[in-house]
Formats: C-alpha cells, sequence, structure tokens
C-alpha cells in the first residue's frame, strides 16, 4: 500500500502509519532500529529504497528516506509518501520531501516518526555531510554510515571523513573488503615467519585497496606499499615477500570472482572471493552498531601515514 500526502506534517505522517497497520491488523512489531537515509534529489530514492529493502530483510526497521535540498529557502512544506505491506518488504518505508524552512529542522522533522526504543541508523549512500557526527540526522544516530566510493574523489573524502571522525562512523569502502580481510587473515596465520615486505595492488584512486594497505600495516607490523594497477576496479592483489626469496599473493583479476593464492613450491589454490554489493556492505554494517574501534583506528591513524595517499592527496596528485 502507497499513500502519498501532500503539505503535510511529521506528525500526520506518523498518524497515518498507525491507521494503515491497525487496517491490515499488524503493527510495528520486531522492528530492530530505524534506519534514516539521507539522498540529495528525489531522482535518488528509489535507488535508496533498493538498497535499504534488501538490507531489511536481514534486519526489519522503519526506513526514512529524506530529500535534503542543498540550499533550503522559502515557506516551509512538506510532502511525504508511506509504503505499508507488499511495497514496503518487511519493513515501514517514508519518504520525506521537505521544502524551504522545513528542511532546516531534519532532527525535529524526523522525531515523531522514530520507533521508541530502538536504535537509529544514518546513511548517506551518495555525498556524505562535511561532518556526519554534527549533521542534524547524525547526531542522534548510534551508526552514521558513508559510502565514500560513490563521490567525485573517494579518497579525498575518506580523507575528510577521518579528520572529523566521531564513534559510530563507518564507511561501505571498509566493509566492502571484509572478504579480503578475512582470506588475508587467514593466509597470514599460516605463516612460519614474519613477511619483509608487502604490496597491495588496486585502482589508482579507490579507497578500498588503500584501506587494505592501511590494515595490513597495523596488523603485521611490516612495511606496506601501494601499486596502482591500471585493470583494476577496486583490489586485485595482496602480496608478501619472505627472506630468501619465498613469495605468497592472494590476487583477483578485475572482472572475476575467484581469486588465486599463489605460493613458492605449491601449486596455486582457486577460493571464491566474489565482489560485494552495496547491499551486502550495508547489512554487514547494521550487524554491529557499538562503534567499530579497529576501522577507527585504520582509518585516522594508519590510512594517513601510507606515502602514496600523501602523494595521491598532494597538488600535484592528480583528481583523487
Amino acid at each position: 500500500m502507497i499513500i502519498t500526502l501532500k503539505d503535510t506534517t511529521a506528525a500526520e505522517v506518523a498518524s497515518r502509519i498507525i491507521e494503515m497497520r491497525d487496517q491490515r491488523g499488524s503493527a510495528a512489531l520486531g522492528r530492530v532500529l530505524t534506519l534514516i537515509v539521507v539522498v540529495d534529489d528525489l531522482i535518488d530514492v528509489d535507488r535508496a529504497i533498493e538498497i535499504s529493502d534488501a538490507a531489511s530483510r536481514e534486519h526489519p526497521c522503519r526506513v526514512i528516506v529524506v530529500v535534503e535540498p542543498a540550499e533550503p529557502s522559502g515557506p516551509a512544506r512538506l510532502n511525504a509518501q508511506i509504503r505499508v505491506g507488499g511495497e514496503a518488504g518487511p519493513s515501514d518505508v517514508v519518504v520525506l520531501e521537505p521544502r524551504g524552512d522545513a528542511a532546516t529542522g531534519l532532527d525535529t522533522l524526523v522525531m515523531p516518526l522514530l520507533l521508541s526504543d530502538t536504535p537509529v541508523v544514518t546513511y548517506w549512500p551518495n555525498t556524505p555531510p562535511d561532518n556526519p557526527g554534527e549533521h542534524p540526522l547524525g547526531v542522534f544516530a548510534v551508526r552514521r554510515i558513508t559510502d565514500s566510493r560513490q563521490t567525485e574523489c573517494p579518497m579525498r573524502t575518506l580523507m575528510d571523513l577521518a579528520r572529523v571522525y566521531t564513534p559510530g562512523d563507518t564507511d561501505l569502502a571498509w566493509s566492502g573488503v571484509t572478504l579480503w580481510r578475512a582470506l588475508v587473515a587467514t593466509v597470514v596465520e599460516g605463516f612460519e615467519s614474519a613477511p619483509t615486505r608487502i604490496r597491495v595492488t588496486g585502482h589508482a584512486t579507490h579507497p578500498s585497496s588503500f584501506l587494505m594497505a592501511a590494515w595490513l600495516h597495523r596488523r603485521t607490523g611490516v612495511p606496506v606499499s601501494h601499486e596502482a594497477d591500471p585493470e583494476a576496479r577496486t583490489l586485485t592483489g595482496v602480496h608478501f615477500s619472505f627472506e630468501g626469496g619465498a613469495e605468497v599473493s592472494l590476487t583477483r583479476r578485475a572482472a572475476s570472482q575467484v581469486a588465486h593464492l599463489a605460493r613458492s613450491g605449491l601449486d596455486t589454490t582457486y577460493v571464491n572471493l566474489p565482489r560485494r554489493s552495496t547491499q551486502d556492505c550495508l547489512m554487514e554494517e547494521l550487524r554491529r552498531l557499538d562503534p567499530d574501534v579497529f576501522y577507527s583506528e585504520v582509518l585516522t591513524e594508519d590510512l594517513p601515514r601510507l606515502p602514496e595517499v600523501l602523494d595521491l592527496l598532494s597538488p600535484s596528485g592528480g583528481n583523487a
């Protein structure tokens, strides 16, 4: 069921949700959180609902999609849409389009729609705010999720987020390499001696390969370098060098879903390593609502120290 409300109020929207649920003989039971999705334009709403719908099948929630205008001006006005039932999957979906002065108090606007006694997660699928922790819809959220990969300059965006990091912040570039980190951790545990050098190959400006390099440095304490792969879309390989010339590498071609684990003196092993969708990454982030301490350390301490990051963000480093 879909209902569109013109020139309405948040209180009226909340009342209509309850009314619709009563008419269908159901209530907002089993909802584990409120997911606020902030987009820049109405054209982004359907994509936001598609992503949140997939995530809500694992984490039943109320989804509030807020269309935040760049420069709100004029008289206050609120248009809204409510989706309950088949169109919304297992969740309630509310789309809010505030205009004029109604967009200057977004926290007040969404308050009547938040589920009581459940945590709030705020997600920016496109361009994140300058400081998610101080954004009106991020202040009261236990987790704030951004996606630097969707911005024009991903690494610059990620480093800007590092400078204003607040416990509870995370970025989908980090969850995008979870499978890589898990597999590499297993490989590292099998080493009889520590590597002398580690090399990560990946896209020249994609944040995931840089995060992987920073994570490896924190985990091993071994010098890690990042090498641009002209064929890469994201991350294509992790290479370990040992004394005596031995090598171990985990690589995945740009268009492949299978990784190759090569070790000196042994046959190559093939390992399933599928690409992760945005929905997969968001579902992972919703599984834990406490601050990711390890991510904060990698983001704020290790990532800024990578020489390749410093070169990339230098005035002569090109578009990051």
